[in-house]
Protein backbone atom coordinates (compact mmCIF):
# COMPACT_ATOMS: atom_id res chain seq x y z
CA UNK A 1 0.00 0.00 0.00
CA UNK A 2 1.48 3.32 -1.09
CA UNK A 3 0.70 6.76 0.23
CA UNK A 4 -1.58 7.47 -2.75
CA UNK A 5 -3.38 4.14 -3.11
CA UNK A 6 -6.94 4.62 -4.46
CA UNK A 7 -6.14 8.24 -5.35
CA UNK A 8 -6.30 9.77 -8.84
CA UNK A 9 -3.96 12.45 -10.14
CA UNK A 10 -4.08 14.57 -13.28
CA UNK A 11 -0.63 15.85 -14.25
CA UNK A 12 -0.27 18.23 -17.19
CA UNK A 13 2.94 18.39 -19.17
CA UNK A 14 3.75 14.93 -17.83
CA UNK A 15 5.47 13.56 -20.90
CA UNK A 16 8.88 14.91 -19.93
CA UNK A 17 10.87 16.53 -17.16
CA UNK A 18 9.26 17.33 -13.83
CA UNK A 19 5.81 16.17 -14.92
CA UNK A 20 7.12 12.79 -15.99
CA UNK A 21 9.00 12.29 -12.73
CA UNK A 22 5.95 13.29 -10.70
CA UNK A 23 3.80 10.83 -12.63
CA UNK A 24 6.27 7.97 -12.10
CA UNK A 25 6.71 8.76 -8.41
CA UNK A 26 3.04 9.13 -7.57
CA UNK A 27 2.16 6.02 -9.56
CA UNK A 28 4.79 4.09 -7.60
CA UNK A 29 2.94 5.20 -4.46
CA UNK A 30 -0.32 3.78 -5.77
CA UNK A 31 -1.98 6.72 -7.54
CA UNK A 32 -3.80 6.29 -10.83
CA UNK A 33 -2.42 8.87 -13.23
CA UNK A 34 -3.77 10.85 -16.16
CA UNK A 35 -0.61 11.68 -18.10
CA UNK A 36 -1.43 14.81 -20.08
CA UNK A 37 1.02 16.09 -22.67
CA UNK A 38 0.41 17.73 -26.02
CA UNK A 39 3.93 16.82 -27.05
CA UNK A 40 4.92 20.24 -28.34
CA UNK A 41 8.29 21.94 -28.13
CA UNK A 42 9.56 24.20 -25.33
CA UNK A 43 8.52 27.29 -27.29
CA UNK A 44 5.19 25.84 -28.38
CA UNK A 45 4.20 24.36 -31.71
CA UNK A 46 4.03 20.75 -32.78
CA UNK A 47 2.27 17.84 -31.16
CA UNK A 48 3.48 14.35 -30.42
CA UNK A 49 1.22 12.12 -28.28
CA UNK A 50 3.95 9.51 -28.00
CA UNK A 51 5.55 11.42 -25.10
CA UNK A 52 2.50 10.86 -22.90
CA UNK A 53 2.04 7.29 -24.07
CA UNK A 54 5.65 6.43 -23.29
CA UNK A 55 5.23 7.55 -19.68
CA UNK A 56 2.02 5.54 -19.40
CA UNK A 57 3.90 2.51 -20.63
CA UNK A 58 6.63 3.02 -18.04
CA UNK A 59 4.03 3.22 -15.29
CA UNK A 60 2.22 0.12 -16.51
CA UNK A 61 5.47 -1.83 -16.87
CA UNK A 62 6.14 -1.06 -13.19
CA UNK A 63 2.71 -2.39 -12.20
CA UNK A 64 0.93 0.95 -11.97
CA UNK A 65 -2.17 2.38 -13.62
CA UNK A 66 -2.22 5.31 -16.03
CA UNK A 67 -3.86 6.66 -19.17
CA UNK A 68 -2.50 9.08 -21.75
CA UNK A 69 -4.27 12.32 -22.62
CA UNK A 70 -3.00 14.81 -25.22
CA UNK A 71 -5.37 17.80 -25.07
CA UNK A 72 -4.06 21.36 -25.31
CA UNK A 73 -4.79 22.69 -21.81
CA UNK A 74 -4.35 26.31 -22.89
CA UNK A 75 -8.00 26.17 -23.96
CA UNK A 76 -11.05 25.72 -21.77
CA UNK A 77 -12.05 22.71 -23.84
CA UNK A 78 -8.64 21.16 -23.28
CA UNK A 79 -8.76 21.74 -19.53
CA UNK A 80 -12.19 20.13 -19.37
CA UNK A 81 -11.08 17.17 -21.49
CA UNK A 82 -8.14 16.27 -19.27
CA UNK A 83 -10.30 16.35 -16.13
CA UNK A 84 -13.06 14.33 -17.79
CA UNK A 85 -10.45 11.75 -18.75
CA UNK A 86 -9.83 11.16 -15.05
CA UNK A 87 -13.53 10.91 -14.25
CA UNK A 88 -14.32 8.67 -17.22
CA UNK A 89 -11.45 6.29 -16.53
CA UNK A 90 -11.18 6.32 -12.75
CA UNK A 91 -14.36 7.91 -11.43
CA UNK A 92 -12.72 10.57 -9.25
CA UNK A 93 -10.10 13.29 -9.00
CA UNK A 94 -7.90 13.82 -5.94
CA UNK A 95 -4.85 15.71 -7.18
CA UNK A 96 -4.38 18.24 -9.95
CA UNK A 97 -0.80 19.12 -10.84
CA UNK A 98 -0.43 21.96 -13.33
CA UNK A 99 2.99 21.65 -14.88
CA UNK A 100 2.51 22.25 -18.63
CA UNK A 101 4.43 25.24 -19.94
CA UNK A 102 6.16 26.92 -22.85
CA UNK A 103 8.73 29.68 -22.98
CA UNK A 104 9.58 32.39 -25.52
CA UNK A 105 12.48 34.56 -24.39
CA UNK A 106 12.33 38.01 -26.03
CA UNK A 107 13.25 41.54 -25.07
CA UNK A 108 10.09 43.58 -24.63
CA UNK A 109 10.93 45.61 -27.76
CA UNK A 110 11.06 42.38 -29.76
CA UNK A 111 8.17 40.52 -28.14
CA UNK A 112 5.14 40.02 -30.36
CA UNK A 113 1.54 39.87 -29.23
CA UNK A 114 1.57 36.18 -30.06
CA UNK A 115 4.71 35.65 -27.93
CA UNK A 116 2.94 37.23 -24.99
CA UNK A 117 -0.47 35.63 -25.48
CA UNK A 118 0.84 32.13 -26.17
CA UNK A 119 2.98 32.04 -23.04
CA UNK A 120 0.19 33.35 -20.81
CA UNK A 121 -2.35 30.99 -22.37
CA UNK A 122 -0.32 27.90 -21.55
CA UNK A 123 1.35 28.95 -18.30
CA UNK A 124 -1.54 30.76 -16.65
CA UNK A 125 -4.85 30.35 -18.46
CA UNK A 126 -4.10 26.65 -18.85
CA UNK A 127 -3.95 26.34 -15.08
CA UNK A 128 -7.26 28.14 -14.73
CA UNK A 129 -8.79 25.85 -17.38
CA UNK A 130 -7.97 22.62 -15.54
CA UNK A 131 -8.83 24.03 -12.11
CA UNK A 132 -12.14 25.41 -13.36
CA UNK A 133 -13.01 21.97 -14.72
CA UNK A 134 -11.74 20.01 -11.74
CA UNK A 135 -12.66 22.11 -8.70
CA UNK A 136 -16.07 20.57 -8.09
CA UNK A 137 -14.64 17.05 -8.22
CA UNK A 138 -11.84 17.98 -5.83
CA UNK A 139 -14.31 19.51 -3.39
CA UNK A 140 -16.20 16.21 -3.11
CA UNK A 141 -13.41 14.46 -1.26
CA UNK A 142 -10.82 17.08 -0.48
CA UNK A 143 -7.54 16.91 -2.29
CA UNK A 144 -4.72 19.08 -3.50
CA UNK A 145 -3.73 21.34 -6.36
CA UNK A 146 -0.04 21.95 -7.03
CA UNK A 147 0.91 24.65 -9.52
CA UNK A 148 4.38 25.01 -10.99
CA UNK A 149 5.74 28.54 -10.96
CA UNK A 150 9.32 29.73 -11.47
CA UNK A 151 11.94 32.01 -9.92
CA UNK A 152 11.52 33.96 -13.18
CA UNK A 153 8.39 35.37 -11.56
CA UNK A 154 10.65 37.31 -9.19
CA UNK A 155 11.88 39.28 -12.23
CA UNK A 156 13.86 38.09 -15.25
CA UNK A 157 15.35 40.17 -18.07
CA UNK A 158 14.07 39.15 -21.49
CA UNK A 159 11.29 37.03 -20.02
CA UNK A 160 8.47 39.47 -19.26
CA UNK A 161 5.79 37.18 -20.69
CA UNK A 162 6.94 34.12 -18.75
CA UNK A 163 7.55 36.15 -15.59
CA UNK A 164 4.07 37.65 -15.76
CA UNK A 165 2.48 34.24 -16.24
CA UNK A 166 4.43 32.53 -13.47
CA UNK A 167 3.80 35.30 -10.96
CA UNK A 168 0.16 35.22 -12.00
CA UNK A 169 0.17 31.55 -11.01
CA UNK A 170 1.19 32.57 -7.49
CA UNK A 171 -1.69 35.03 -7.19
CA UNK A 172 -4.07 32.44 -8.59
CA UNK A 173 -2.83 29.89 -6.06
CA UNK A 174 -3.17 32.19 -3.07
CA UNK A 175 -6.71 33.07 -4.09
CA UNK A 176 -7.72 29.45 -4.62
CA UNK A 177 -6.30 28.45 -1.23
CA UNK A 178 -8.72 30.91 0.33
CA UNK A 179 -11.58 29.86 -1.91
CA UNK A 180 -11.27 26.08 -1.71
CA UNK A 181 -9.72 25.62 1.72
CA UNK A 182 -13.09 25.37 3.45
CA UNK A 183 -13.79 22.28 1.33
CA UNK A 184 -10.54 20.57 2.33
CA UNK A 185 -8.77 21.38 -0.94
CA UNK A 186 -5.25 22.75 -0.60
CA UNK A 187 -3.50 24.74 -3.34
CA UNK A 188 0.24 25.40 -3.29
CA UNK A 189 3.05 26.48 -5.60
CA UNK A 190 6.45 24.98 -6.39
CA UNK A 191 9.21 27.28 -7.72
CA UNK A 192 12.06 25.15 -9.10
CA UNK A 193 15.25 26.54 -10.62
CA UNK A 194 15.24 26.27 -14.41
CA UNK A 195 17.90 23.59 -14.84
CA UNK A 196 15.33 21.10 -13.55
CA UNK A 197 12.88 21.89 -16.32
CA UNK A 198 12.54 21.57 -20.08
CA UNK A 199 12.50 25.39 -20.12
CA UNK A 200 16.30 25.57 -19.80
CA UNK A 201 16.84 26.20 -23.52
CA UNK A 202 19.92 28.09 -24.83
CA UNK A 203 17.97 31.33 -25.25
CA UNK A 204 17.05 31.33 -21.57
CA UNK A 205 20.60 30.61 -20.50
CA UNK A 206 21.72 33.57 -22.64
CA UNK A 207 19.42 35.93 -20.72
CA UNK A 208 20.96 34.75 -17.46
CA UNK A 209 24.51 35.06 -18.81
CA UNK A 210 23.87 38.62 -20.01
CA UNK A 211 22.49 39.70 -16.65
CA UNK A 212 25.28 38.17 -14.61
CA UNK A 213 28.31 38.80 -16.83
CA UNK A 214 27.43 42.03 -18.65
CA UNK A 215 25.15 43.83 -16.19
CA UNK A 216 26.50 42.25 -13.02
CA UNK A 217 23.07 41.90 -11.44
CA UNK A 218 21.30 38.86 -10.02
CA UNK A 219 19.69 36.87 -12.82
CA UNK A 220 16.48 36.31 -10.89
CA UNK A 221 14.93 38.17 -7.98
CA UNK A 222 17.00 40.61 -5.92
CA UNK A 223 19.47 38.07 -4.64
CA UNK A 224 21.76 35.42 -6.00
CA UNK A 225 19.82 32.16 -5.94
CA UNK A 226 22.50 29.53 -5.49
CA UNK A 227 22.30 25.81 -6.22
CA UNK A 228 25.09 24.99 -3.71
CA UNK A 229 26.96 23.09 -6.40
CA UNK A 230 24.16 20.66 -7.16
CA UNK A 231 21.80 20.61 -10.09
CA UNK A 232 18.10 20.49 -9.29
CA UNK A 233 17.04 17.24 -10.92
CA UNK A 234 13.43 16.77 -12.04
CA UNK A 235 13.10 13.91 -9.55
CA UNK A 236 13.82 16.29 -6.67
CA UNK A 237 11.12 18.72 -7.79
CA UNK A 238 8.73 15.82 -8.29
CA UNK A 239 9.34 14.76 -4.69
CA UNK A 240 8.26 18.22 -3.49
CA UNK A 241 5.18 18.08 -5.72
CA UNK A 242 4.17 14.68 -4.35
CA UNK A 243 4.85 15.78 -0.76
CA UNK A 244 2.49 18.74 -1.23
CA UNK A 245 -0.23 16.28 -2.28
CA UNK A 246 0.27 14.07 0.76
CA UNK A 247 -1.19 14.40 4.27
CA UNK A 248 2.34 15.13 5.47
CA UNK A 249 1.83 18.73 4.31
CA UNK A 250 -1.83 19.12 5.20
CA UNK A 251 -1.12 22.24 7.26
CA UNK A 252 0.32 24.07 4.23
CA UNK A 253 -2.08 25.98 1.98
CA UNK A 254 -1.55 28.96 -0.30
CA UNK A 255 2.24 28.82 0.05
CA UNK A 256 5.25 28.63 -2.25
CA UNK A 257 7.98 26.02 -1.95
CA UNK A 258 11.29 26.93 -3.58
CA UNK A 259 13.79 24.25 -4.55
CA UNK A 260 17.28 24.76 -5.92
CA UNK A 261 20.07 22.22 -5.69
CA UNK A 262 20.41 21.09 -2.09
CA UNK A 263 18.04 23.78 -0.81
CA UNK A 264 14.30 23.56 -0.23
CA UNK A 265 12.48 26.42 1.47
CA UNK A 266 9.19 28.18 1.95
CA UNK A 267 9.07 31.54 0.21
CA UNK A 268 8.19 34.30 2.65
CA UNK A 269 4.78 35.75 2.01
CA UNK A 270 4.72 39.42 0.95
CA UNK A 271 4.88 41.94 3.75
CA UNK A 272 5.05 45.72 3.96
CA UNK A 273 8.36 47.29 5.01
CA UNK A 274 9.56 50.82 5.78
CA UNK A 275 6.07 51.85 6.79
CA UNK A 276 5.35 55.55 7.06
CA UNK A 277 2.21 57.13 8.50
CA UNK A 278 0.70 60.52 7.69
CA UNK A 279 -2.24 61.74 9.72
CA UNK A 280 -5.02 62.75 7.36
CA UNK A 281 -3.58 60.81 4.41
CA UNK A 282 -0.70 61.22 2.00
CA UNK A 283 -0.27 64.16 -0.34
CA UNK A 284 2.32 65.06 -2.96
CA UNK A 285 3.87 67.59 -0.61
CA UNK A 286 3.98 65.05 2.19
CA UNK A 287 5.81 62.47 0.08
CA UNK A 288 8.34 65.09 -1.03
CA UNK A 289 9.50 65.79 2.52
CA UNK A 290 13.20 64.79 2.85
CA UNK A 291 12.52 62.78 6.01
CA UNK A 292 9.92 60.66 4.24
CA UNK A 293 11.99 60.17 1.10
CA UNK A 294 15.03 59.16 3.15
CA UNK A 295 13.01 56.72 5.24
CA UNK A 296 11.65 54.98 2.13
CA UNK A 297 14.80 54.99 -0.02
CA UNK A 298 17.79 55.08 2.32
CA UNK A 299 20.49 52.54 1.51
CA UNK A 300 18.55 50.98 -1.37
CA UNK A 301 20.81 50.50 -4.38
CA UNK A 302 19.36 50.99 -7.83
CA UNK A 303 20.90 47.69 -8.85
CA UNK A 304 19.37 47.52 -12.31
CA UNK A 305 21.18 50.62 -13.58
CA UNK A 306 24.30 50.14 -11.51
CA UNK A 307 23.72 53.52 -9.88
CA UNK A 308 23.40 54.06 -6.14
CA UNK A 309 20.30 55.76 -4.79
CA UNK A 310 22.16 59.00 -4.02
CA UNK A 311 23.66 59.53 -7.49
Amino acid sequence: MGRFTYKVAVITGAGRGIGREAALLMASEGAKIVVNDLGGGPQGGGADPSFAQQVVQEIQNAGGTAVAESSNVSTMAGGKAVVECAIDNFGRLDFLINNAGIIRPRRITEMSEEDFDSVLNVNLKGYFATIRAGAEYLKKGGGAIVNLSSPSGFGHLGMANYSAAKEGVVGLTRSLARELGEFGVRCNVVRPMSQATTMAIPEVLETISYQTQTLGIPPLSNQWLLSHGLETGPHSVAAVVAWLCSPLSDNINGREVYICGAQVALVQEPELVRNQFMAGGWTWEGLCQPAVTNALTYDIRNRYTGRSSDE
